[in-house]
């Protein structure tokens, strides 16, 4: 029993290696322009080079006004030895590669207007086919022929993905030295709010700012809060083309802010701020009026520092 989630663990692993194994790339060049696209292909059923210059390049021969369902108006000298592209549908994928490798094609691009999905068949069938198979979207191939026409050289490849990928290393580090040192902060803030309020005031001071947080996150607030973040969430999924430019200009002036702050605070530490001033108060260029409770002054000498 204690093996068993082991067992699991190692079989996500694995099953997520093989989807991720099951995308490749499409890299189609004219001699002067080259330009790539996304595939989707069965890895038990296909094996591609891992990079473009292991890669074989071949011609490509557009059928996609066909479906491949059978060999019939197609010449097996125009595909001899070259990639094919055809419409998805009509018969399985099998029976499609296994037309194209009869008419002695070298590999079989299927063009998809429907979500793809990696195709699959019996094993029995995995043995019968020995040409590359992948699909590709529609629209990337009519983009592929705006730009290069009908004179097209491909080549497939799947390059190997990294057991371990740093980034996320770094990405987890700079996460948490962000949540630590901003937690730090706000401890330190907050502990010489303390000790001024109760240096000033006693516990009287520390009370009142008590209350003042209670009003700062009241429970109406942050039921309203919570309210606008899942209205935020609902929006972005129906309008996500629309609100990611917003959602941009938040970012921005919310990292603005954040930076203004934090450089803000450290010209002051160094003692370098260029809005701190000395007052002086009881100079004899201060003059003040007392009433019950209020101090009112009535002129003030400011002094800047200069560095």
């Amino acid at each position: 029993m204690a093996k068993t989630p082991w067992i699991i663990i190692l079989s996500v692993i694995l099953r997520s290696s093989q989807v991720i194994c099951q995308e490749a790339i499409l890299h189609i060049s004219n001699g002067a322009t080259d330009k790539e696209y996304c595939l989707v292909y069965n890895s038990l059923w296909t094996n591609l080079s891992l990079s473009l210059s292991a890669a074989t390049a071949y011609p490509l021969v557009n059928l996609s006004s066909r479906l491949l369902c059978s060999s019939a108006g197609v010449s097996p000298a125009i595909v001899r030895g070259k990639a094919v592209v055809v419409m998805r549908g009509g018969c399985n994928f099998s029976q499609k590669a296994e037309i194209a490798q009869d008419l002695g094609a070298a590999a079989l691009i299927v063009a998809s207007t429907k979500p793809m999905s990696p195709p699959g068949a019996n094993v029995t069938e995995y043995e019968k086919v020995q040409i590359p198979l992948a699909l590709m979207r529609y629209m990337d191939f009519l983009d592929a022929q705006n730009v290069f026409g009908e004179e097209m050289q491909v080549r497939l490849y799947a390059p190997a993905v990294p057991v371990f990928d740093a980034s996320i290393v770094v990405m987890l580090l700079i996460g948490v030295v962000t949540v630590a040192l901003g937690g730090y902060w706000s401890g330190a803030c907050e502990r010489e709010r303390l000790r001024a309020s109760r240096g000033g005031g006693g516990r009287g001071g520390e009370e009142k700012s008590d209350s003042g947080d209670l009003a700062l996150y009241s429970p109406l607030k942050v039921v309203i809060f919570v309210g606008l973040m899942c209205l935020m969430l609902v929006l972005m999924y129906f309008f996500y083309k629309y609100l990611v430019y917003v959602i941009i200009a938040i970012f921005c002036l919310a990292s603005a802010t954040a930076l203004f702050s934090c450089l803000d605070a450290l010209l002051d530490l160094a003692k370098c701020s260029p809005m701190r001033y000395i007052h002086t108060p009881h100079t004899p260029h201060t003059e003040s009026h007392h009433f019950p409770g209020v101090f009112i002054p009535i002129q003030q000498k400011k002094i800047p520092i200069t560095t």
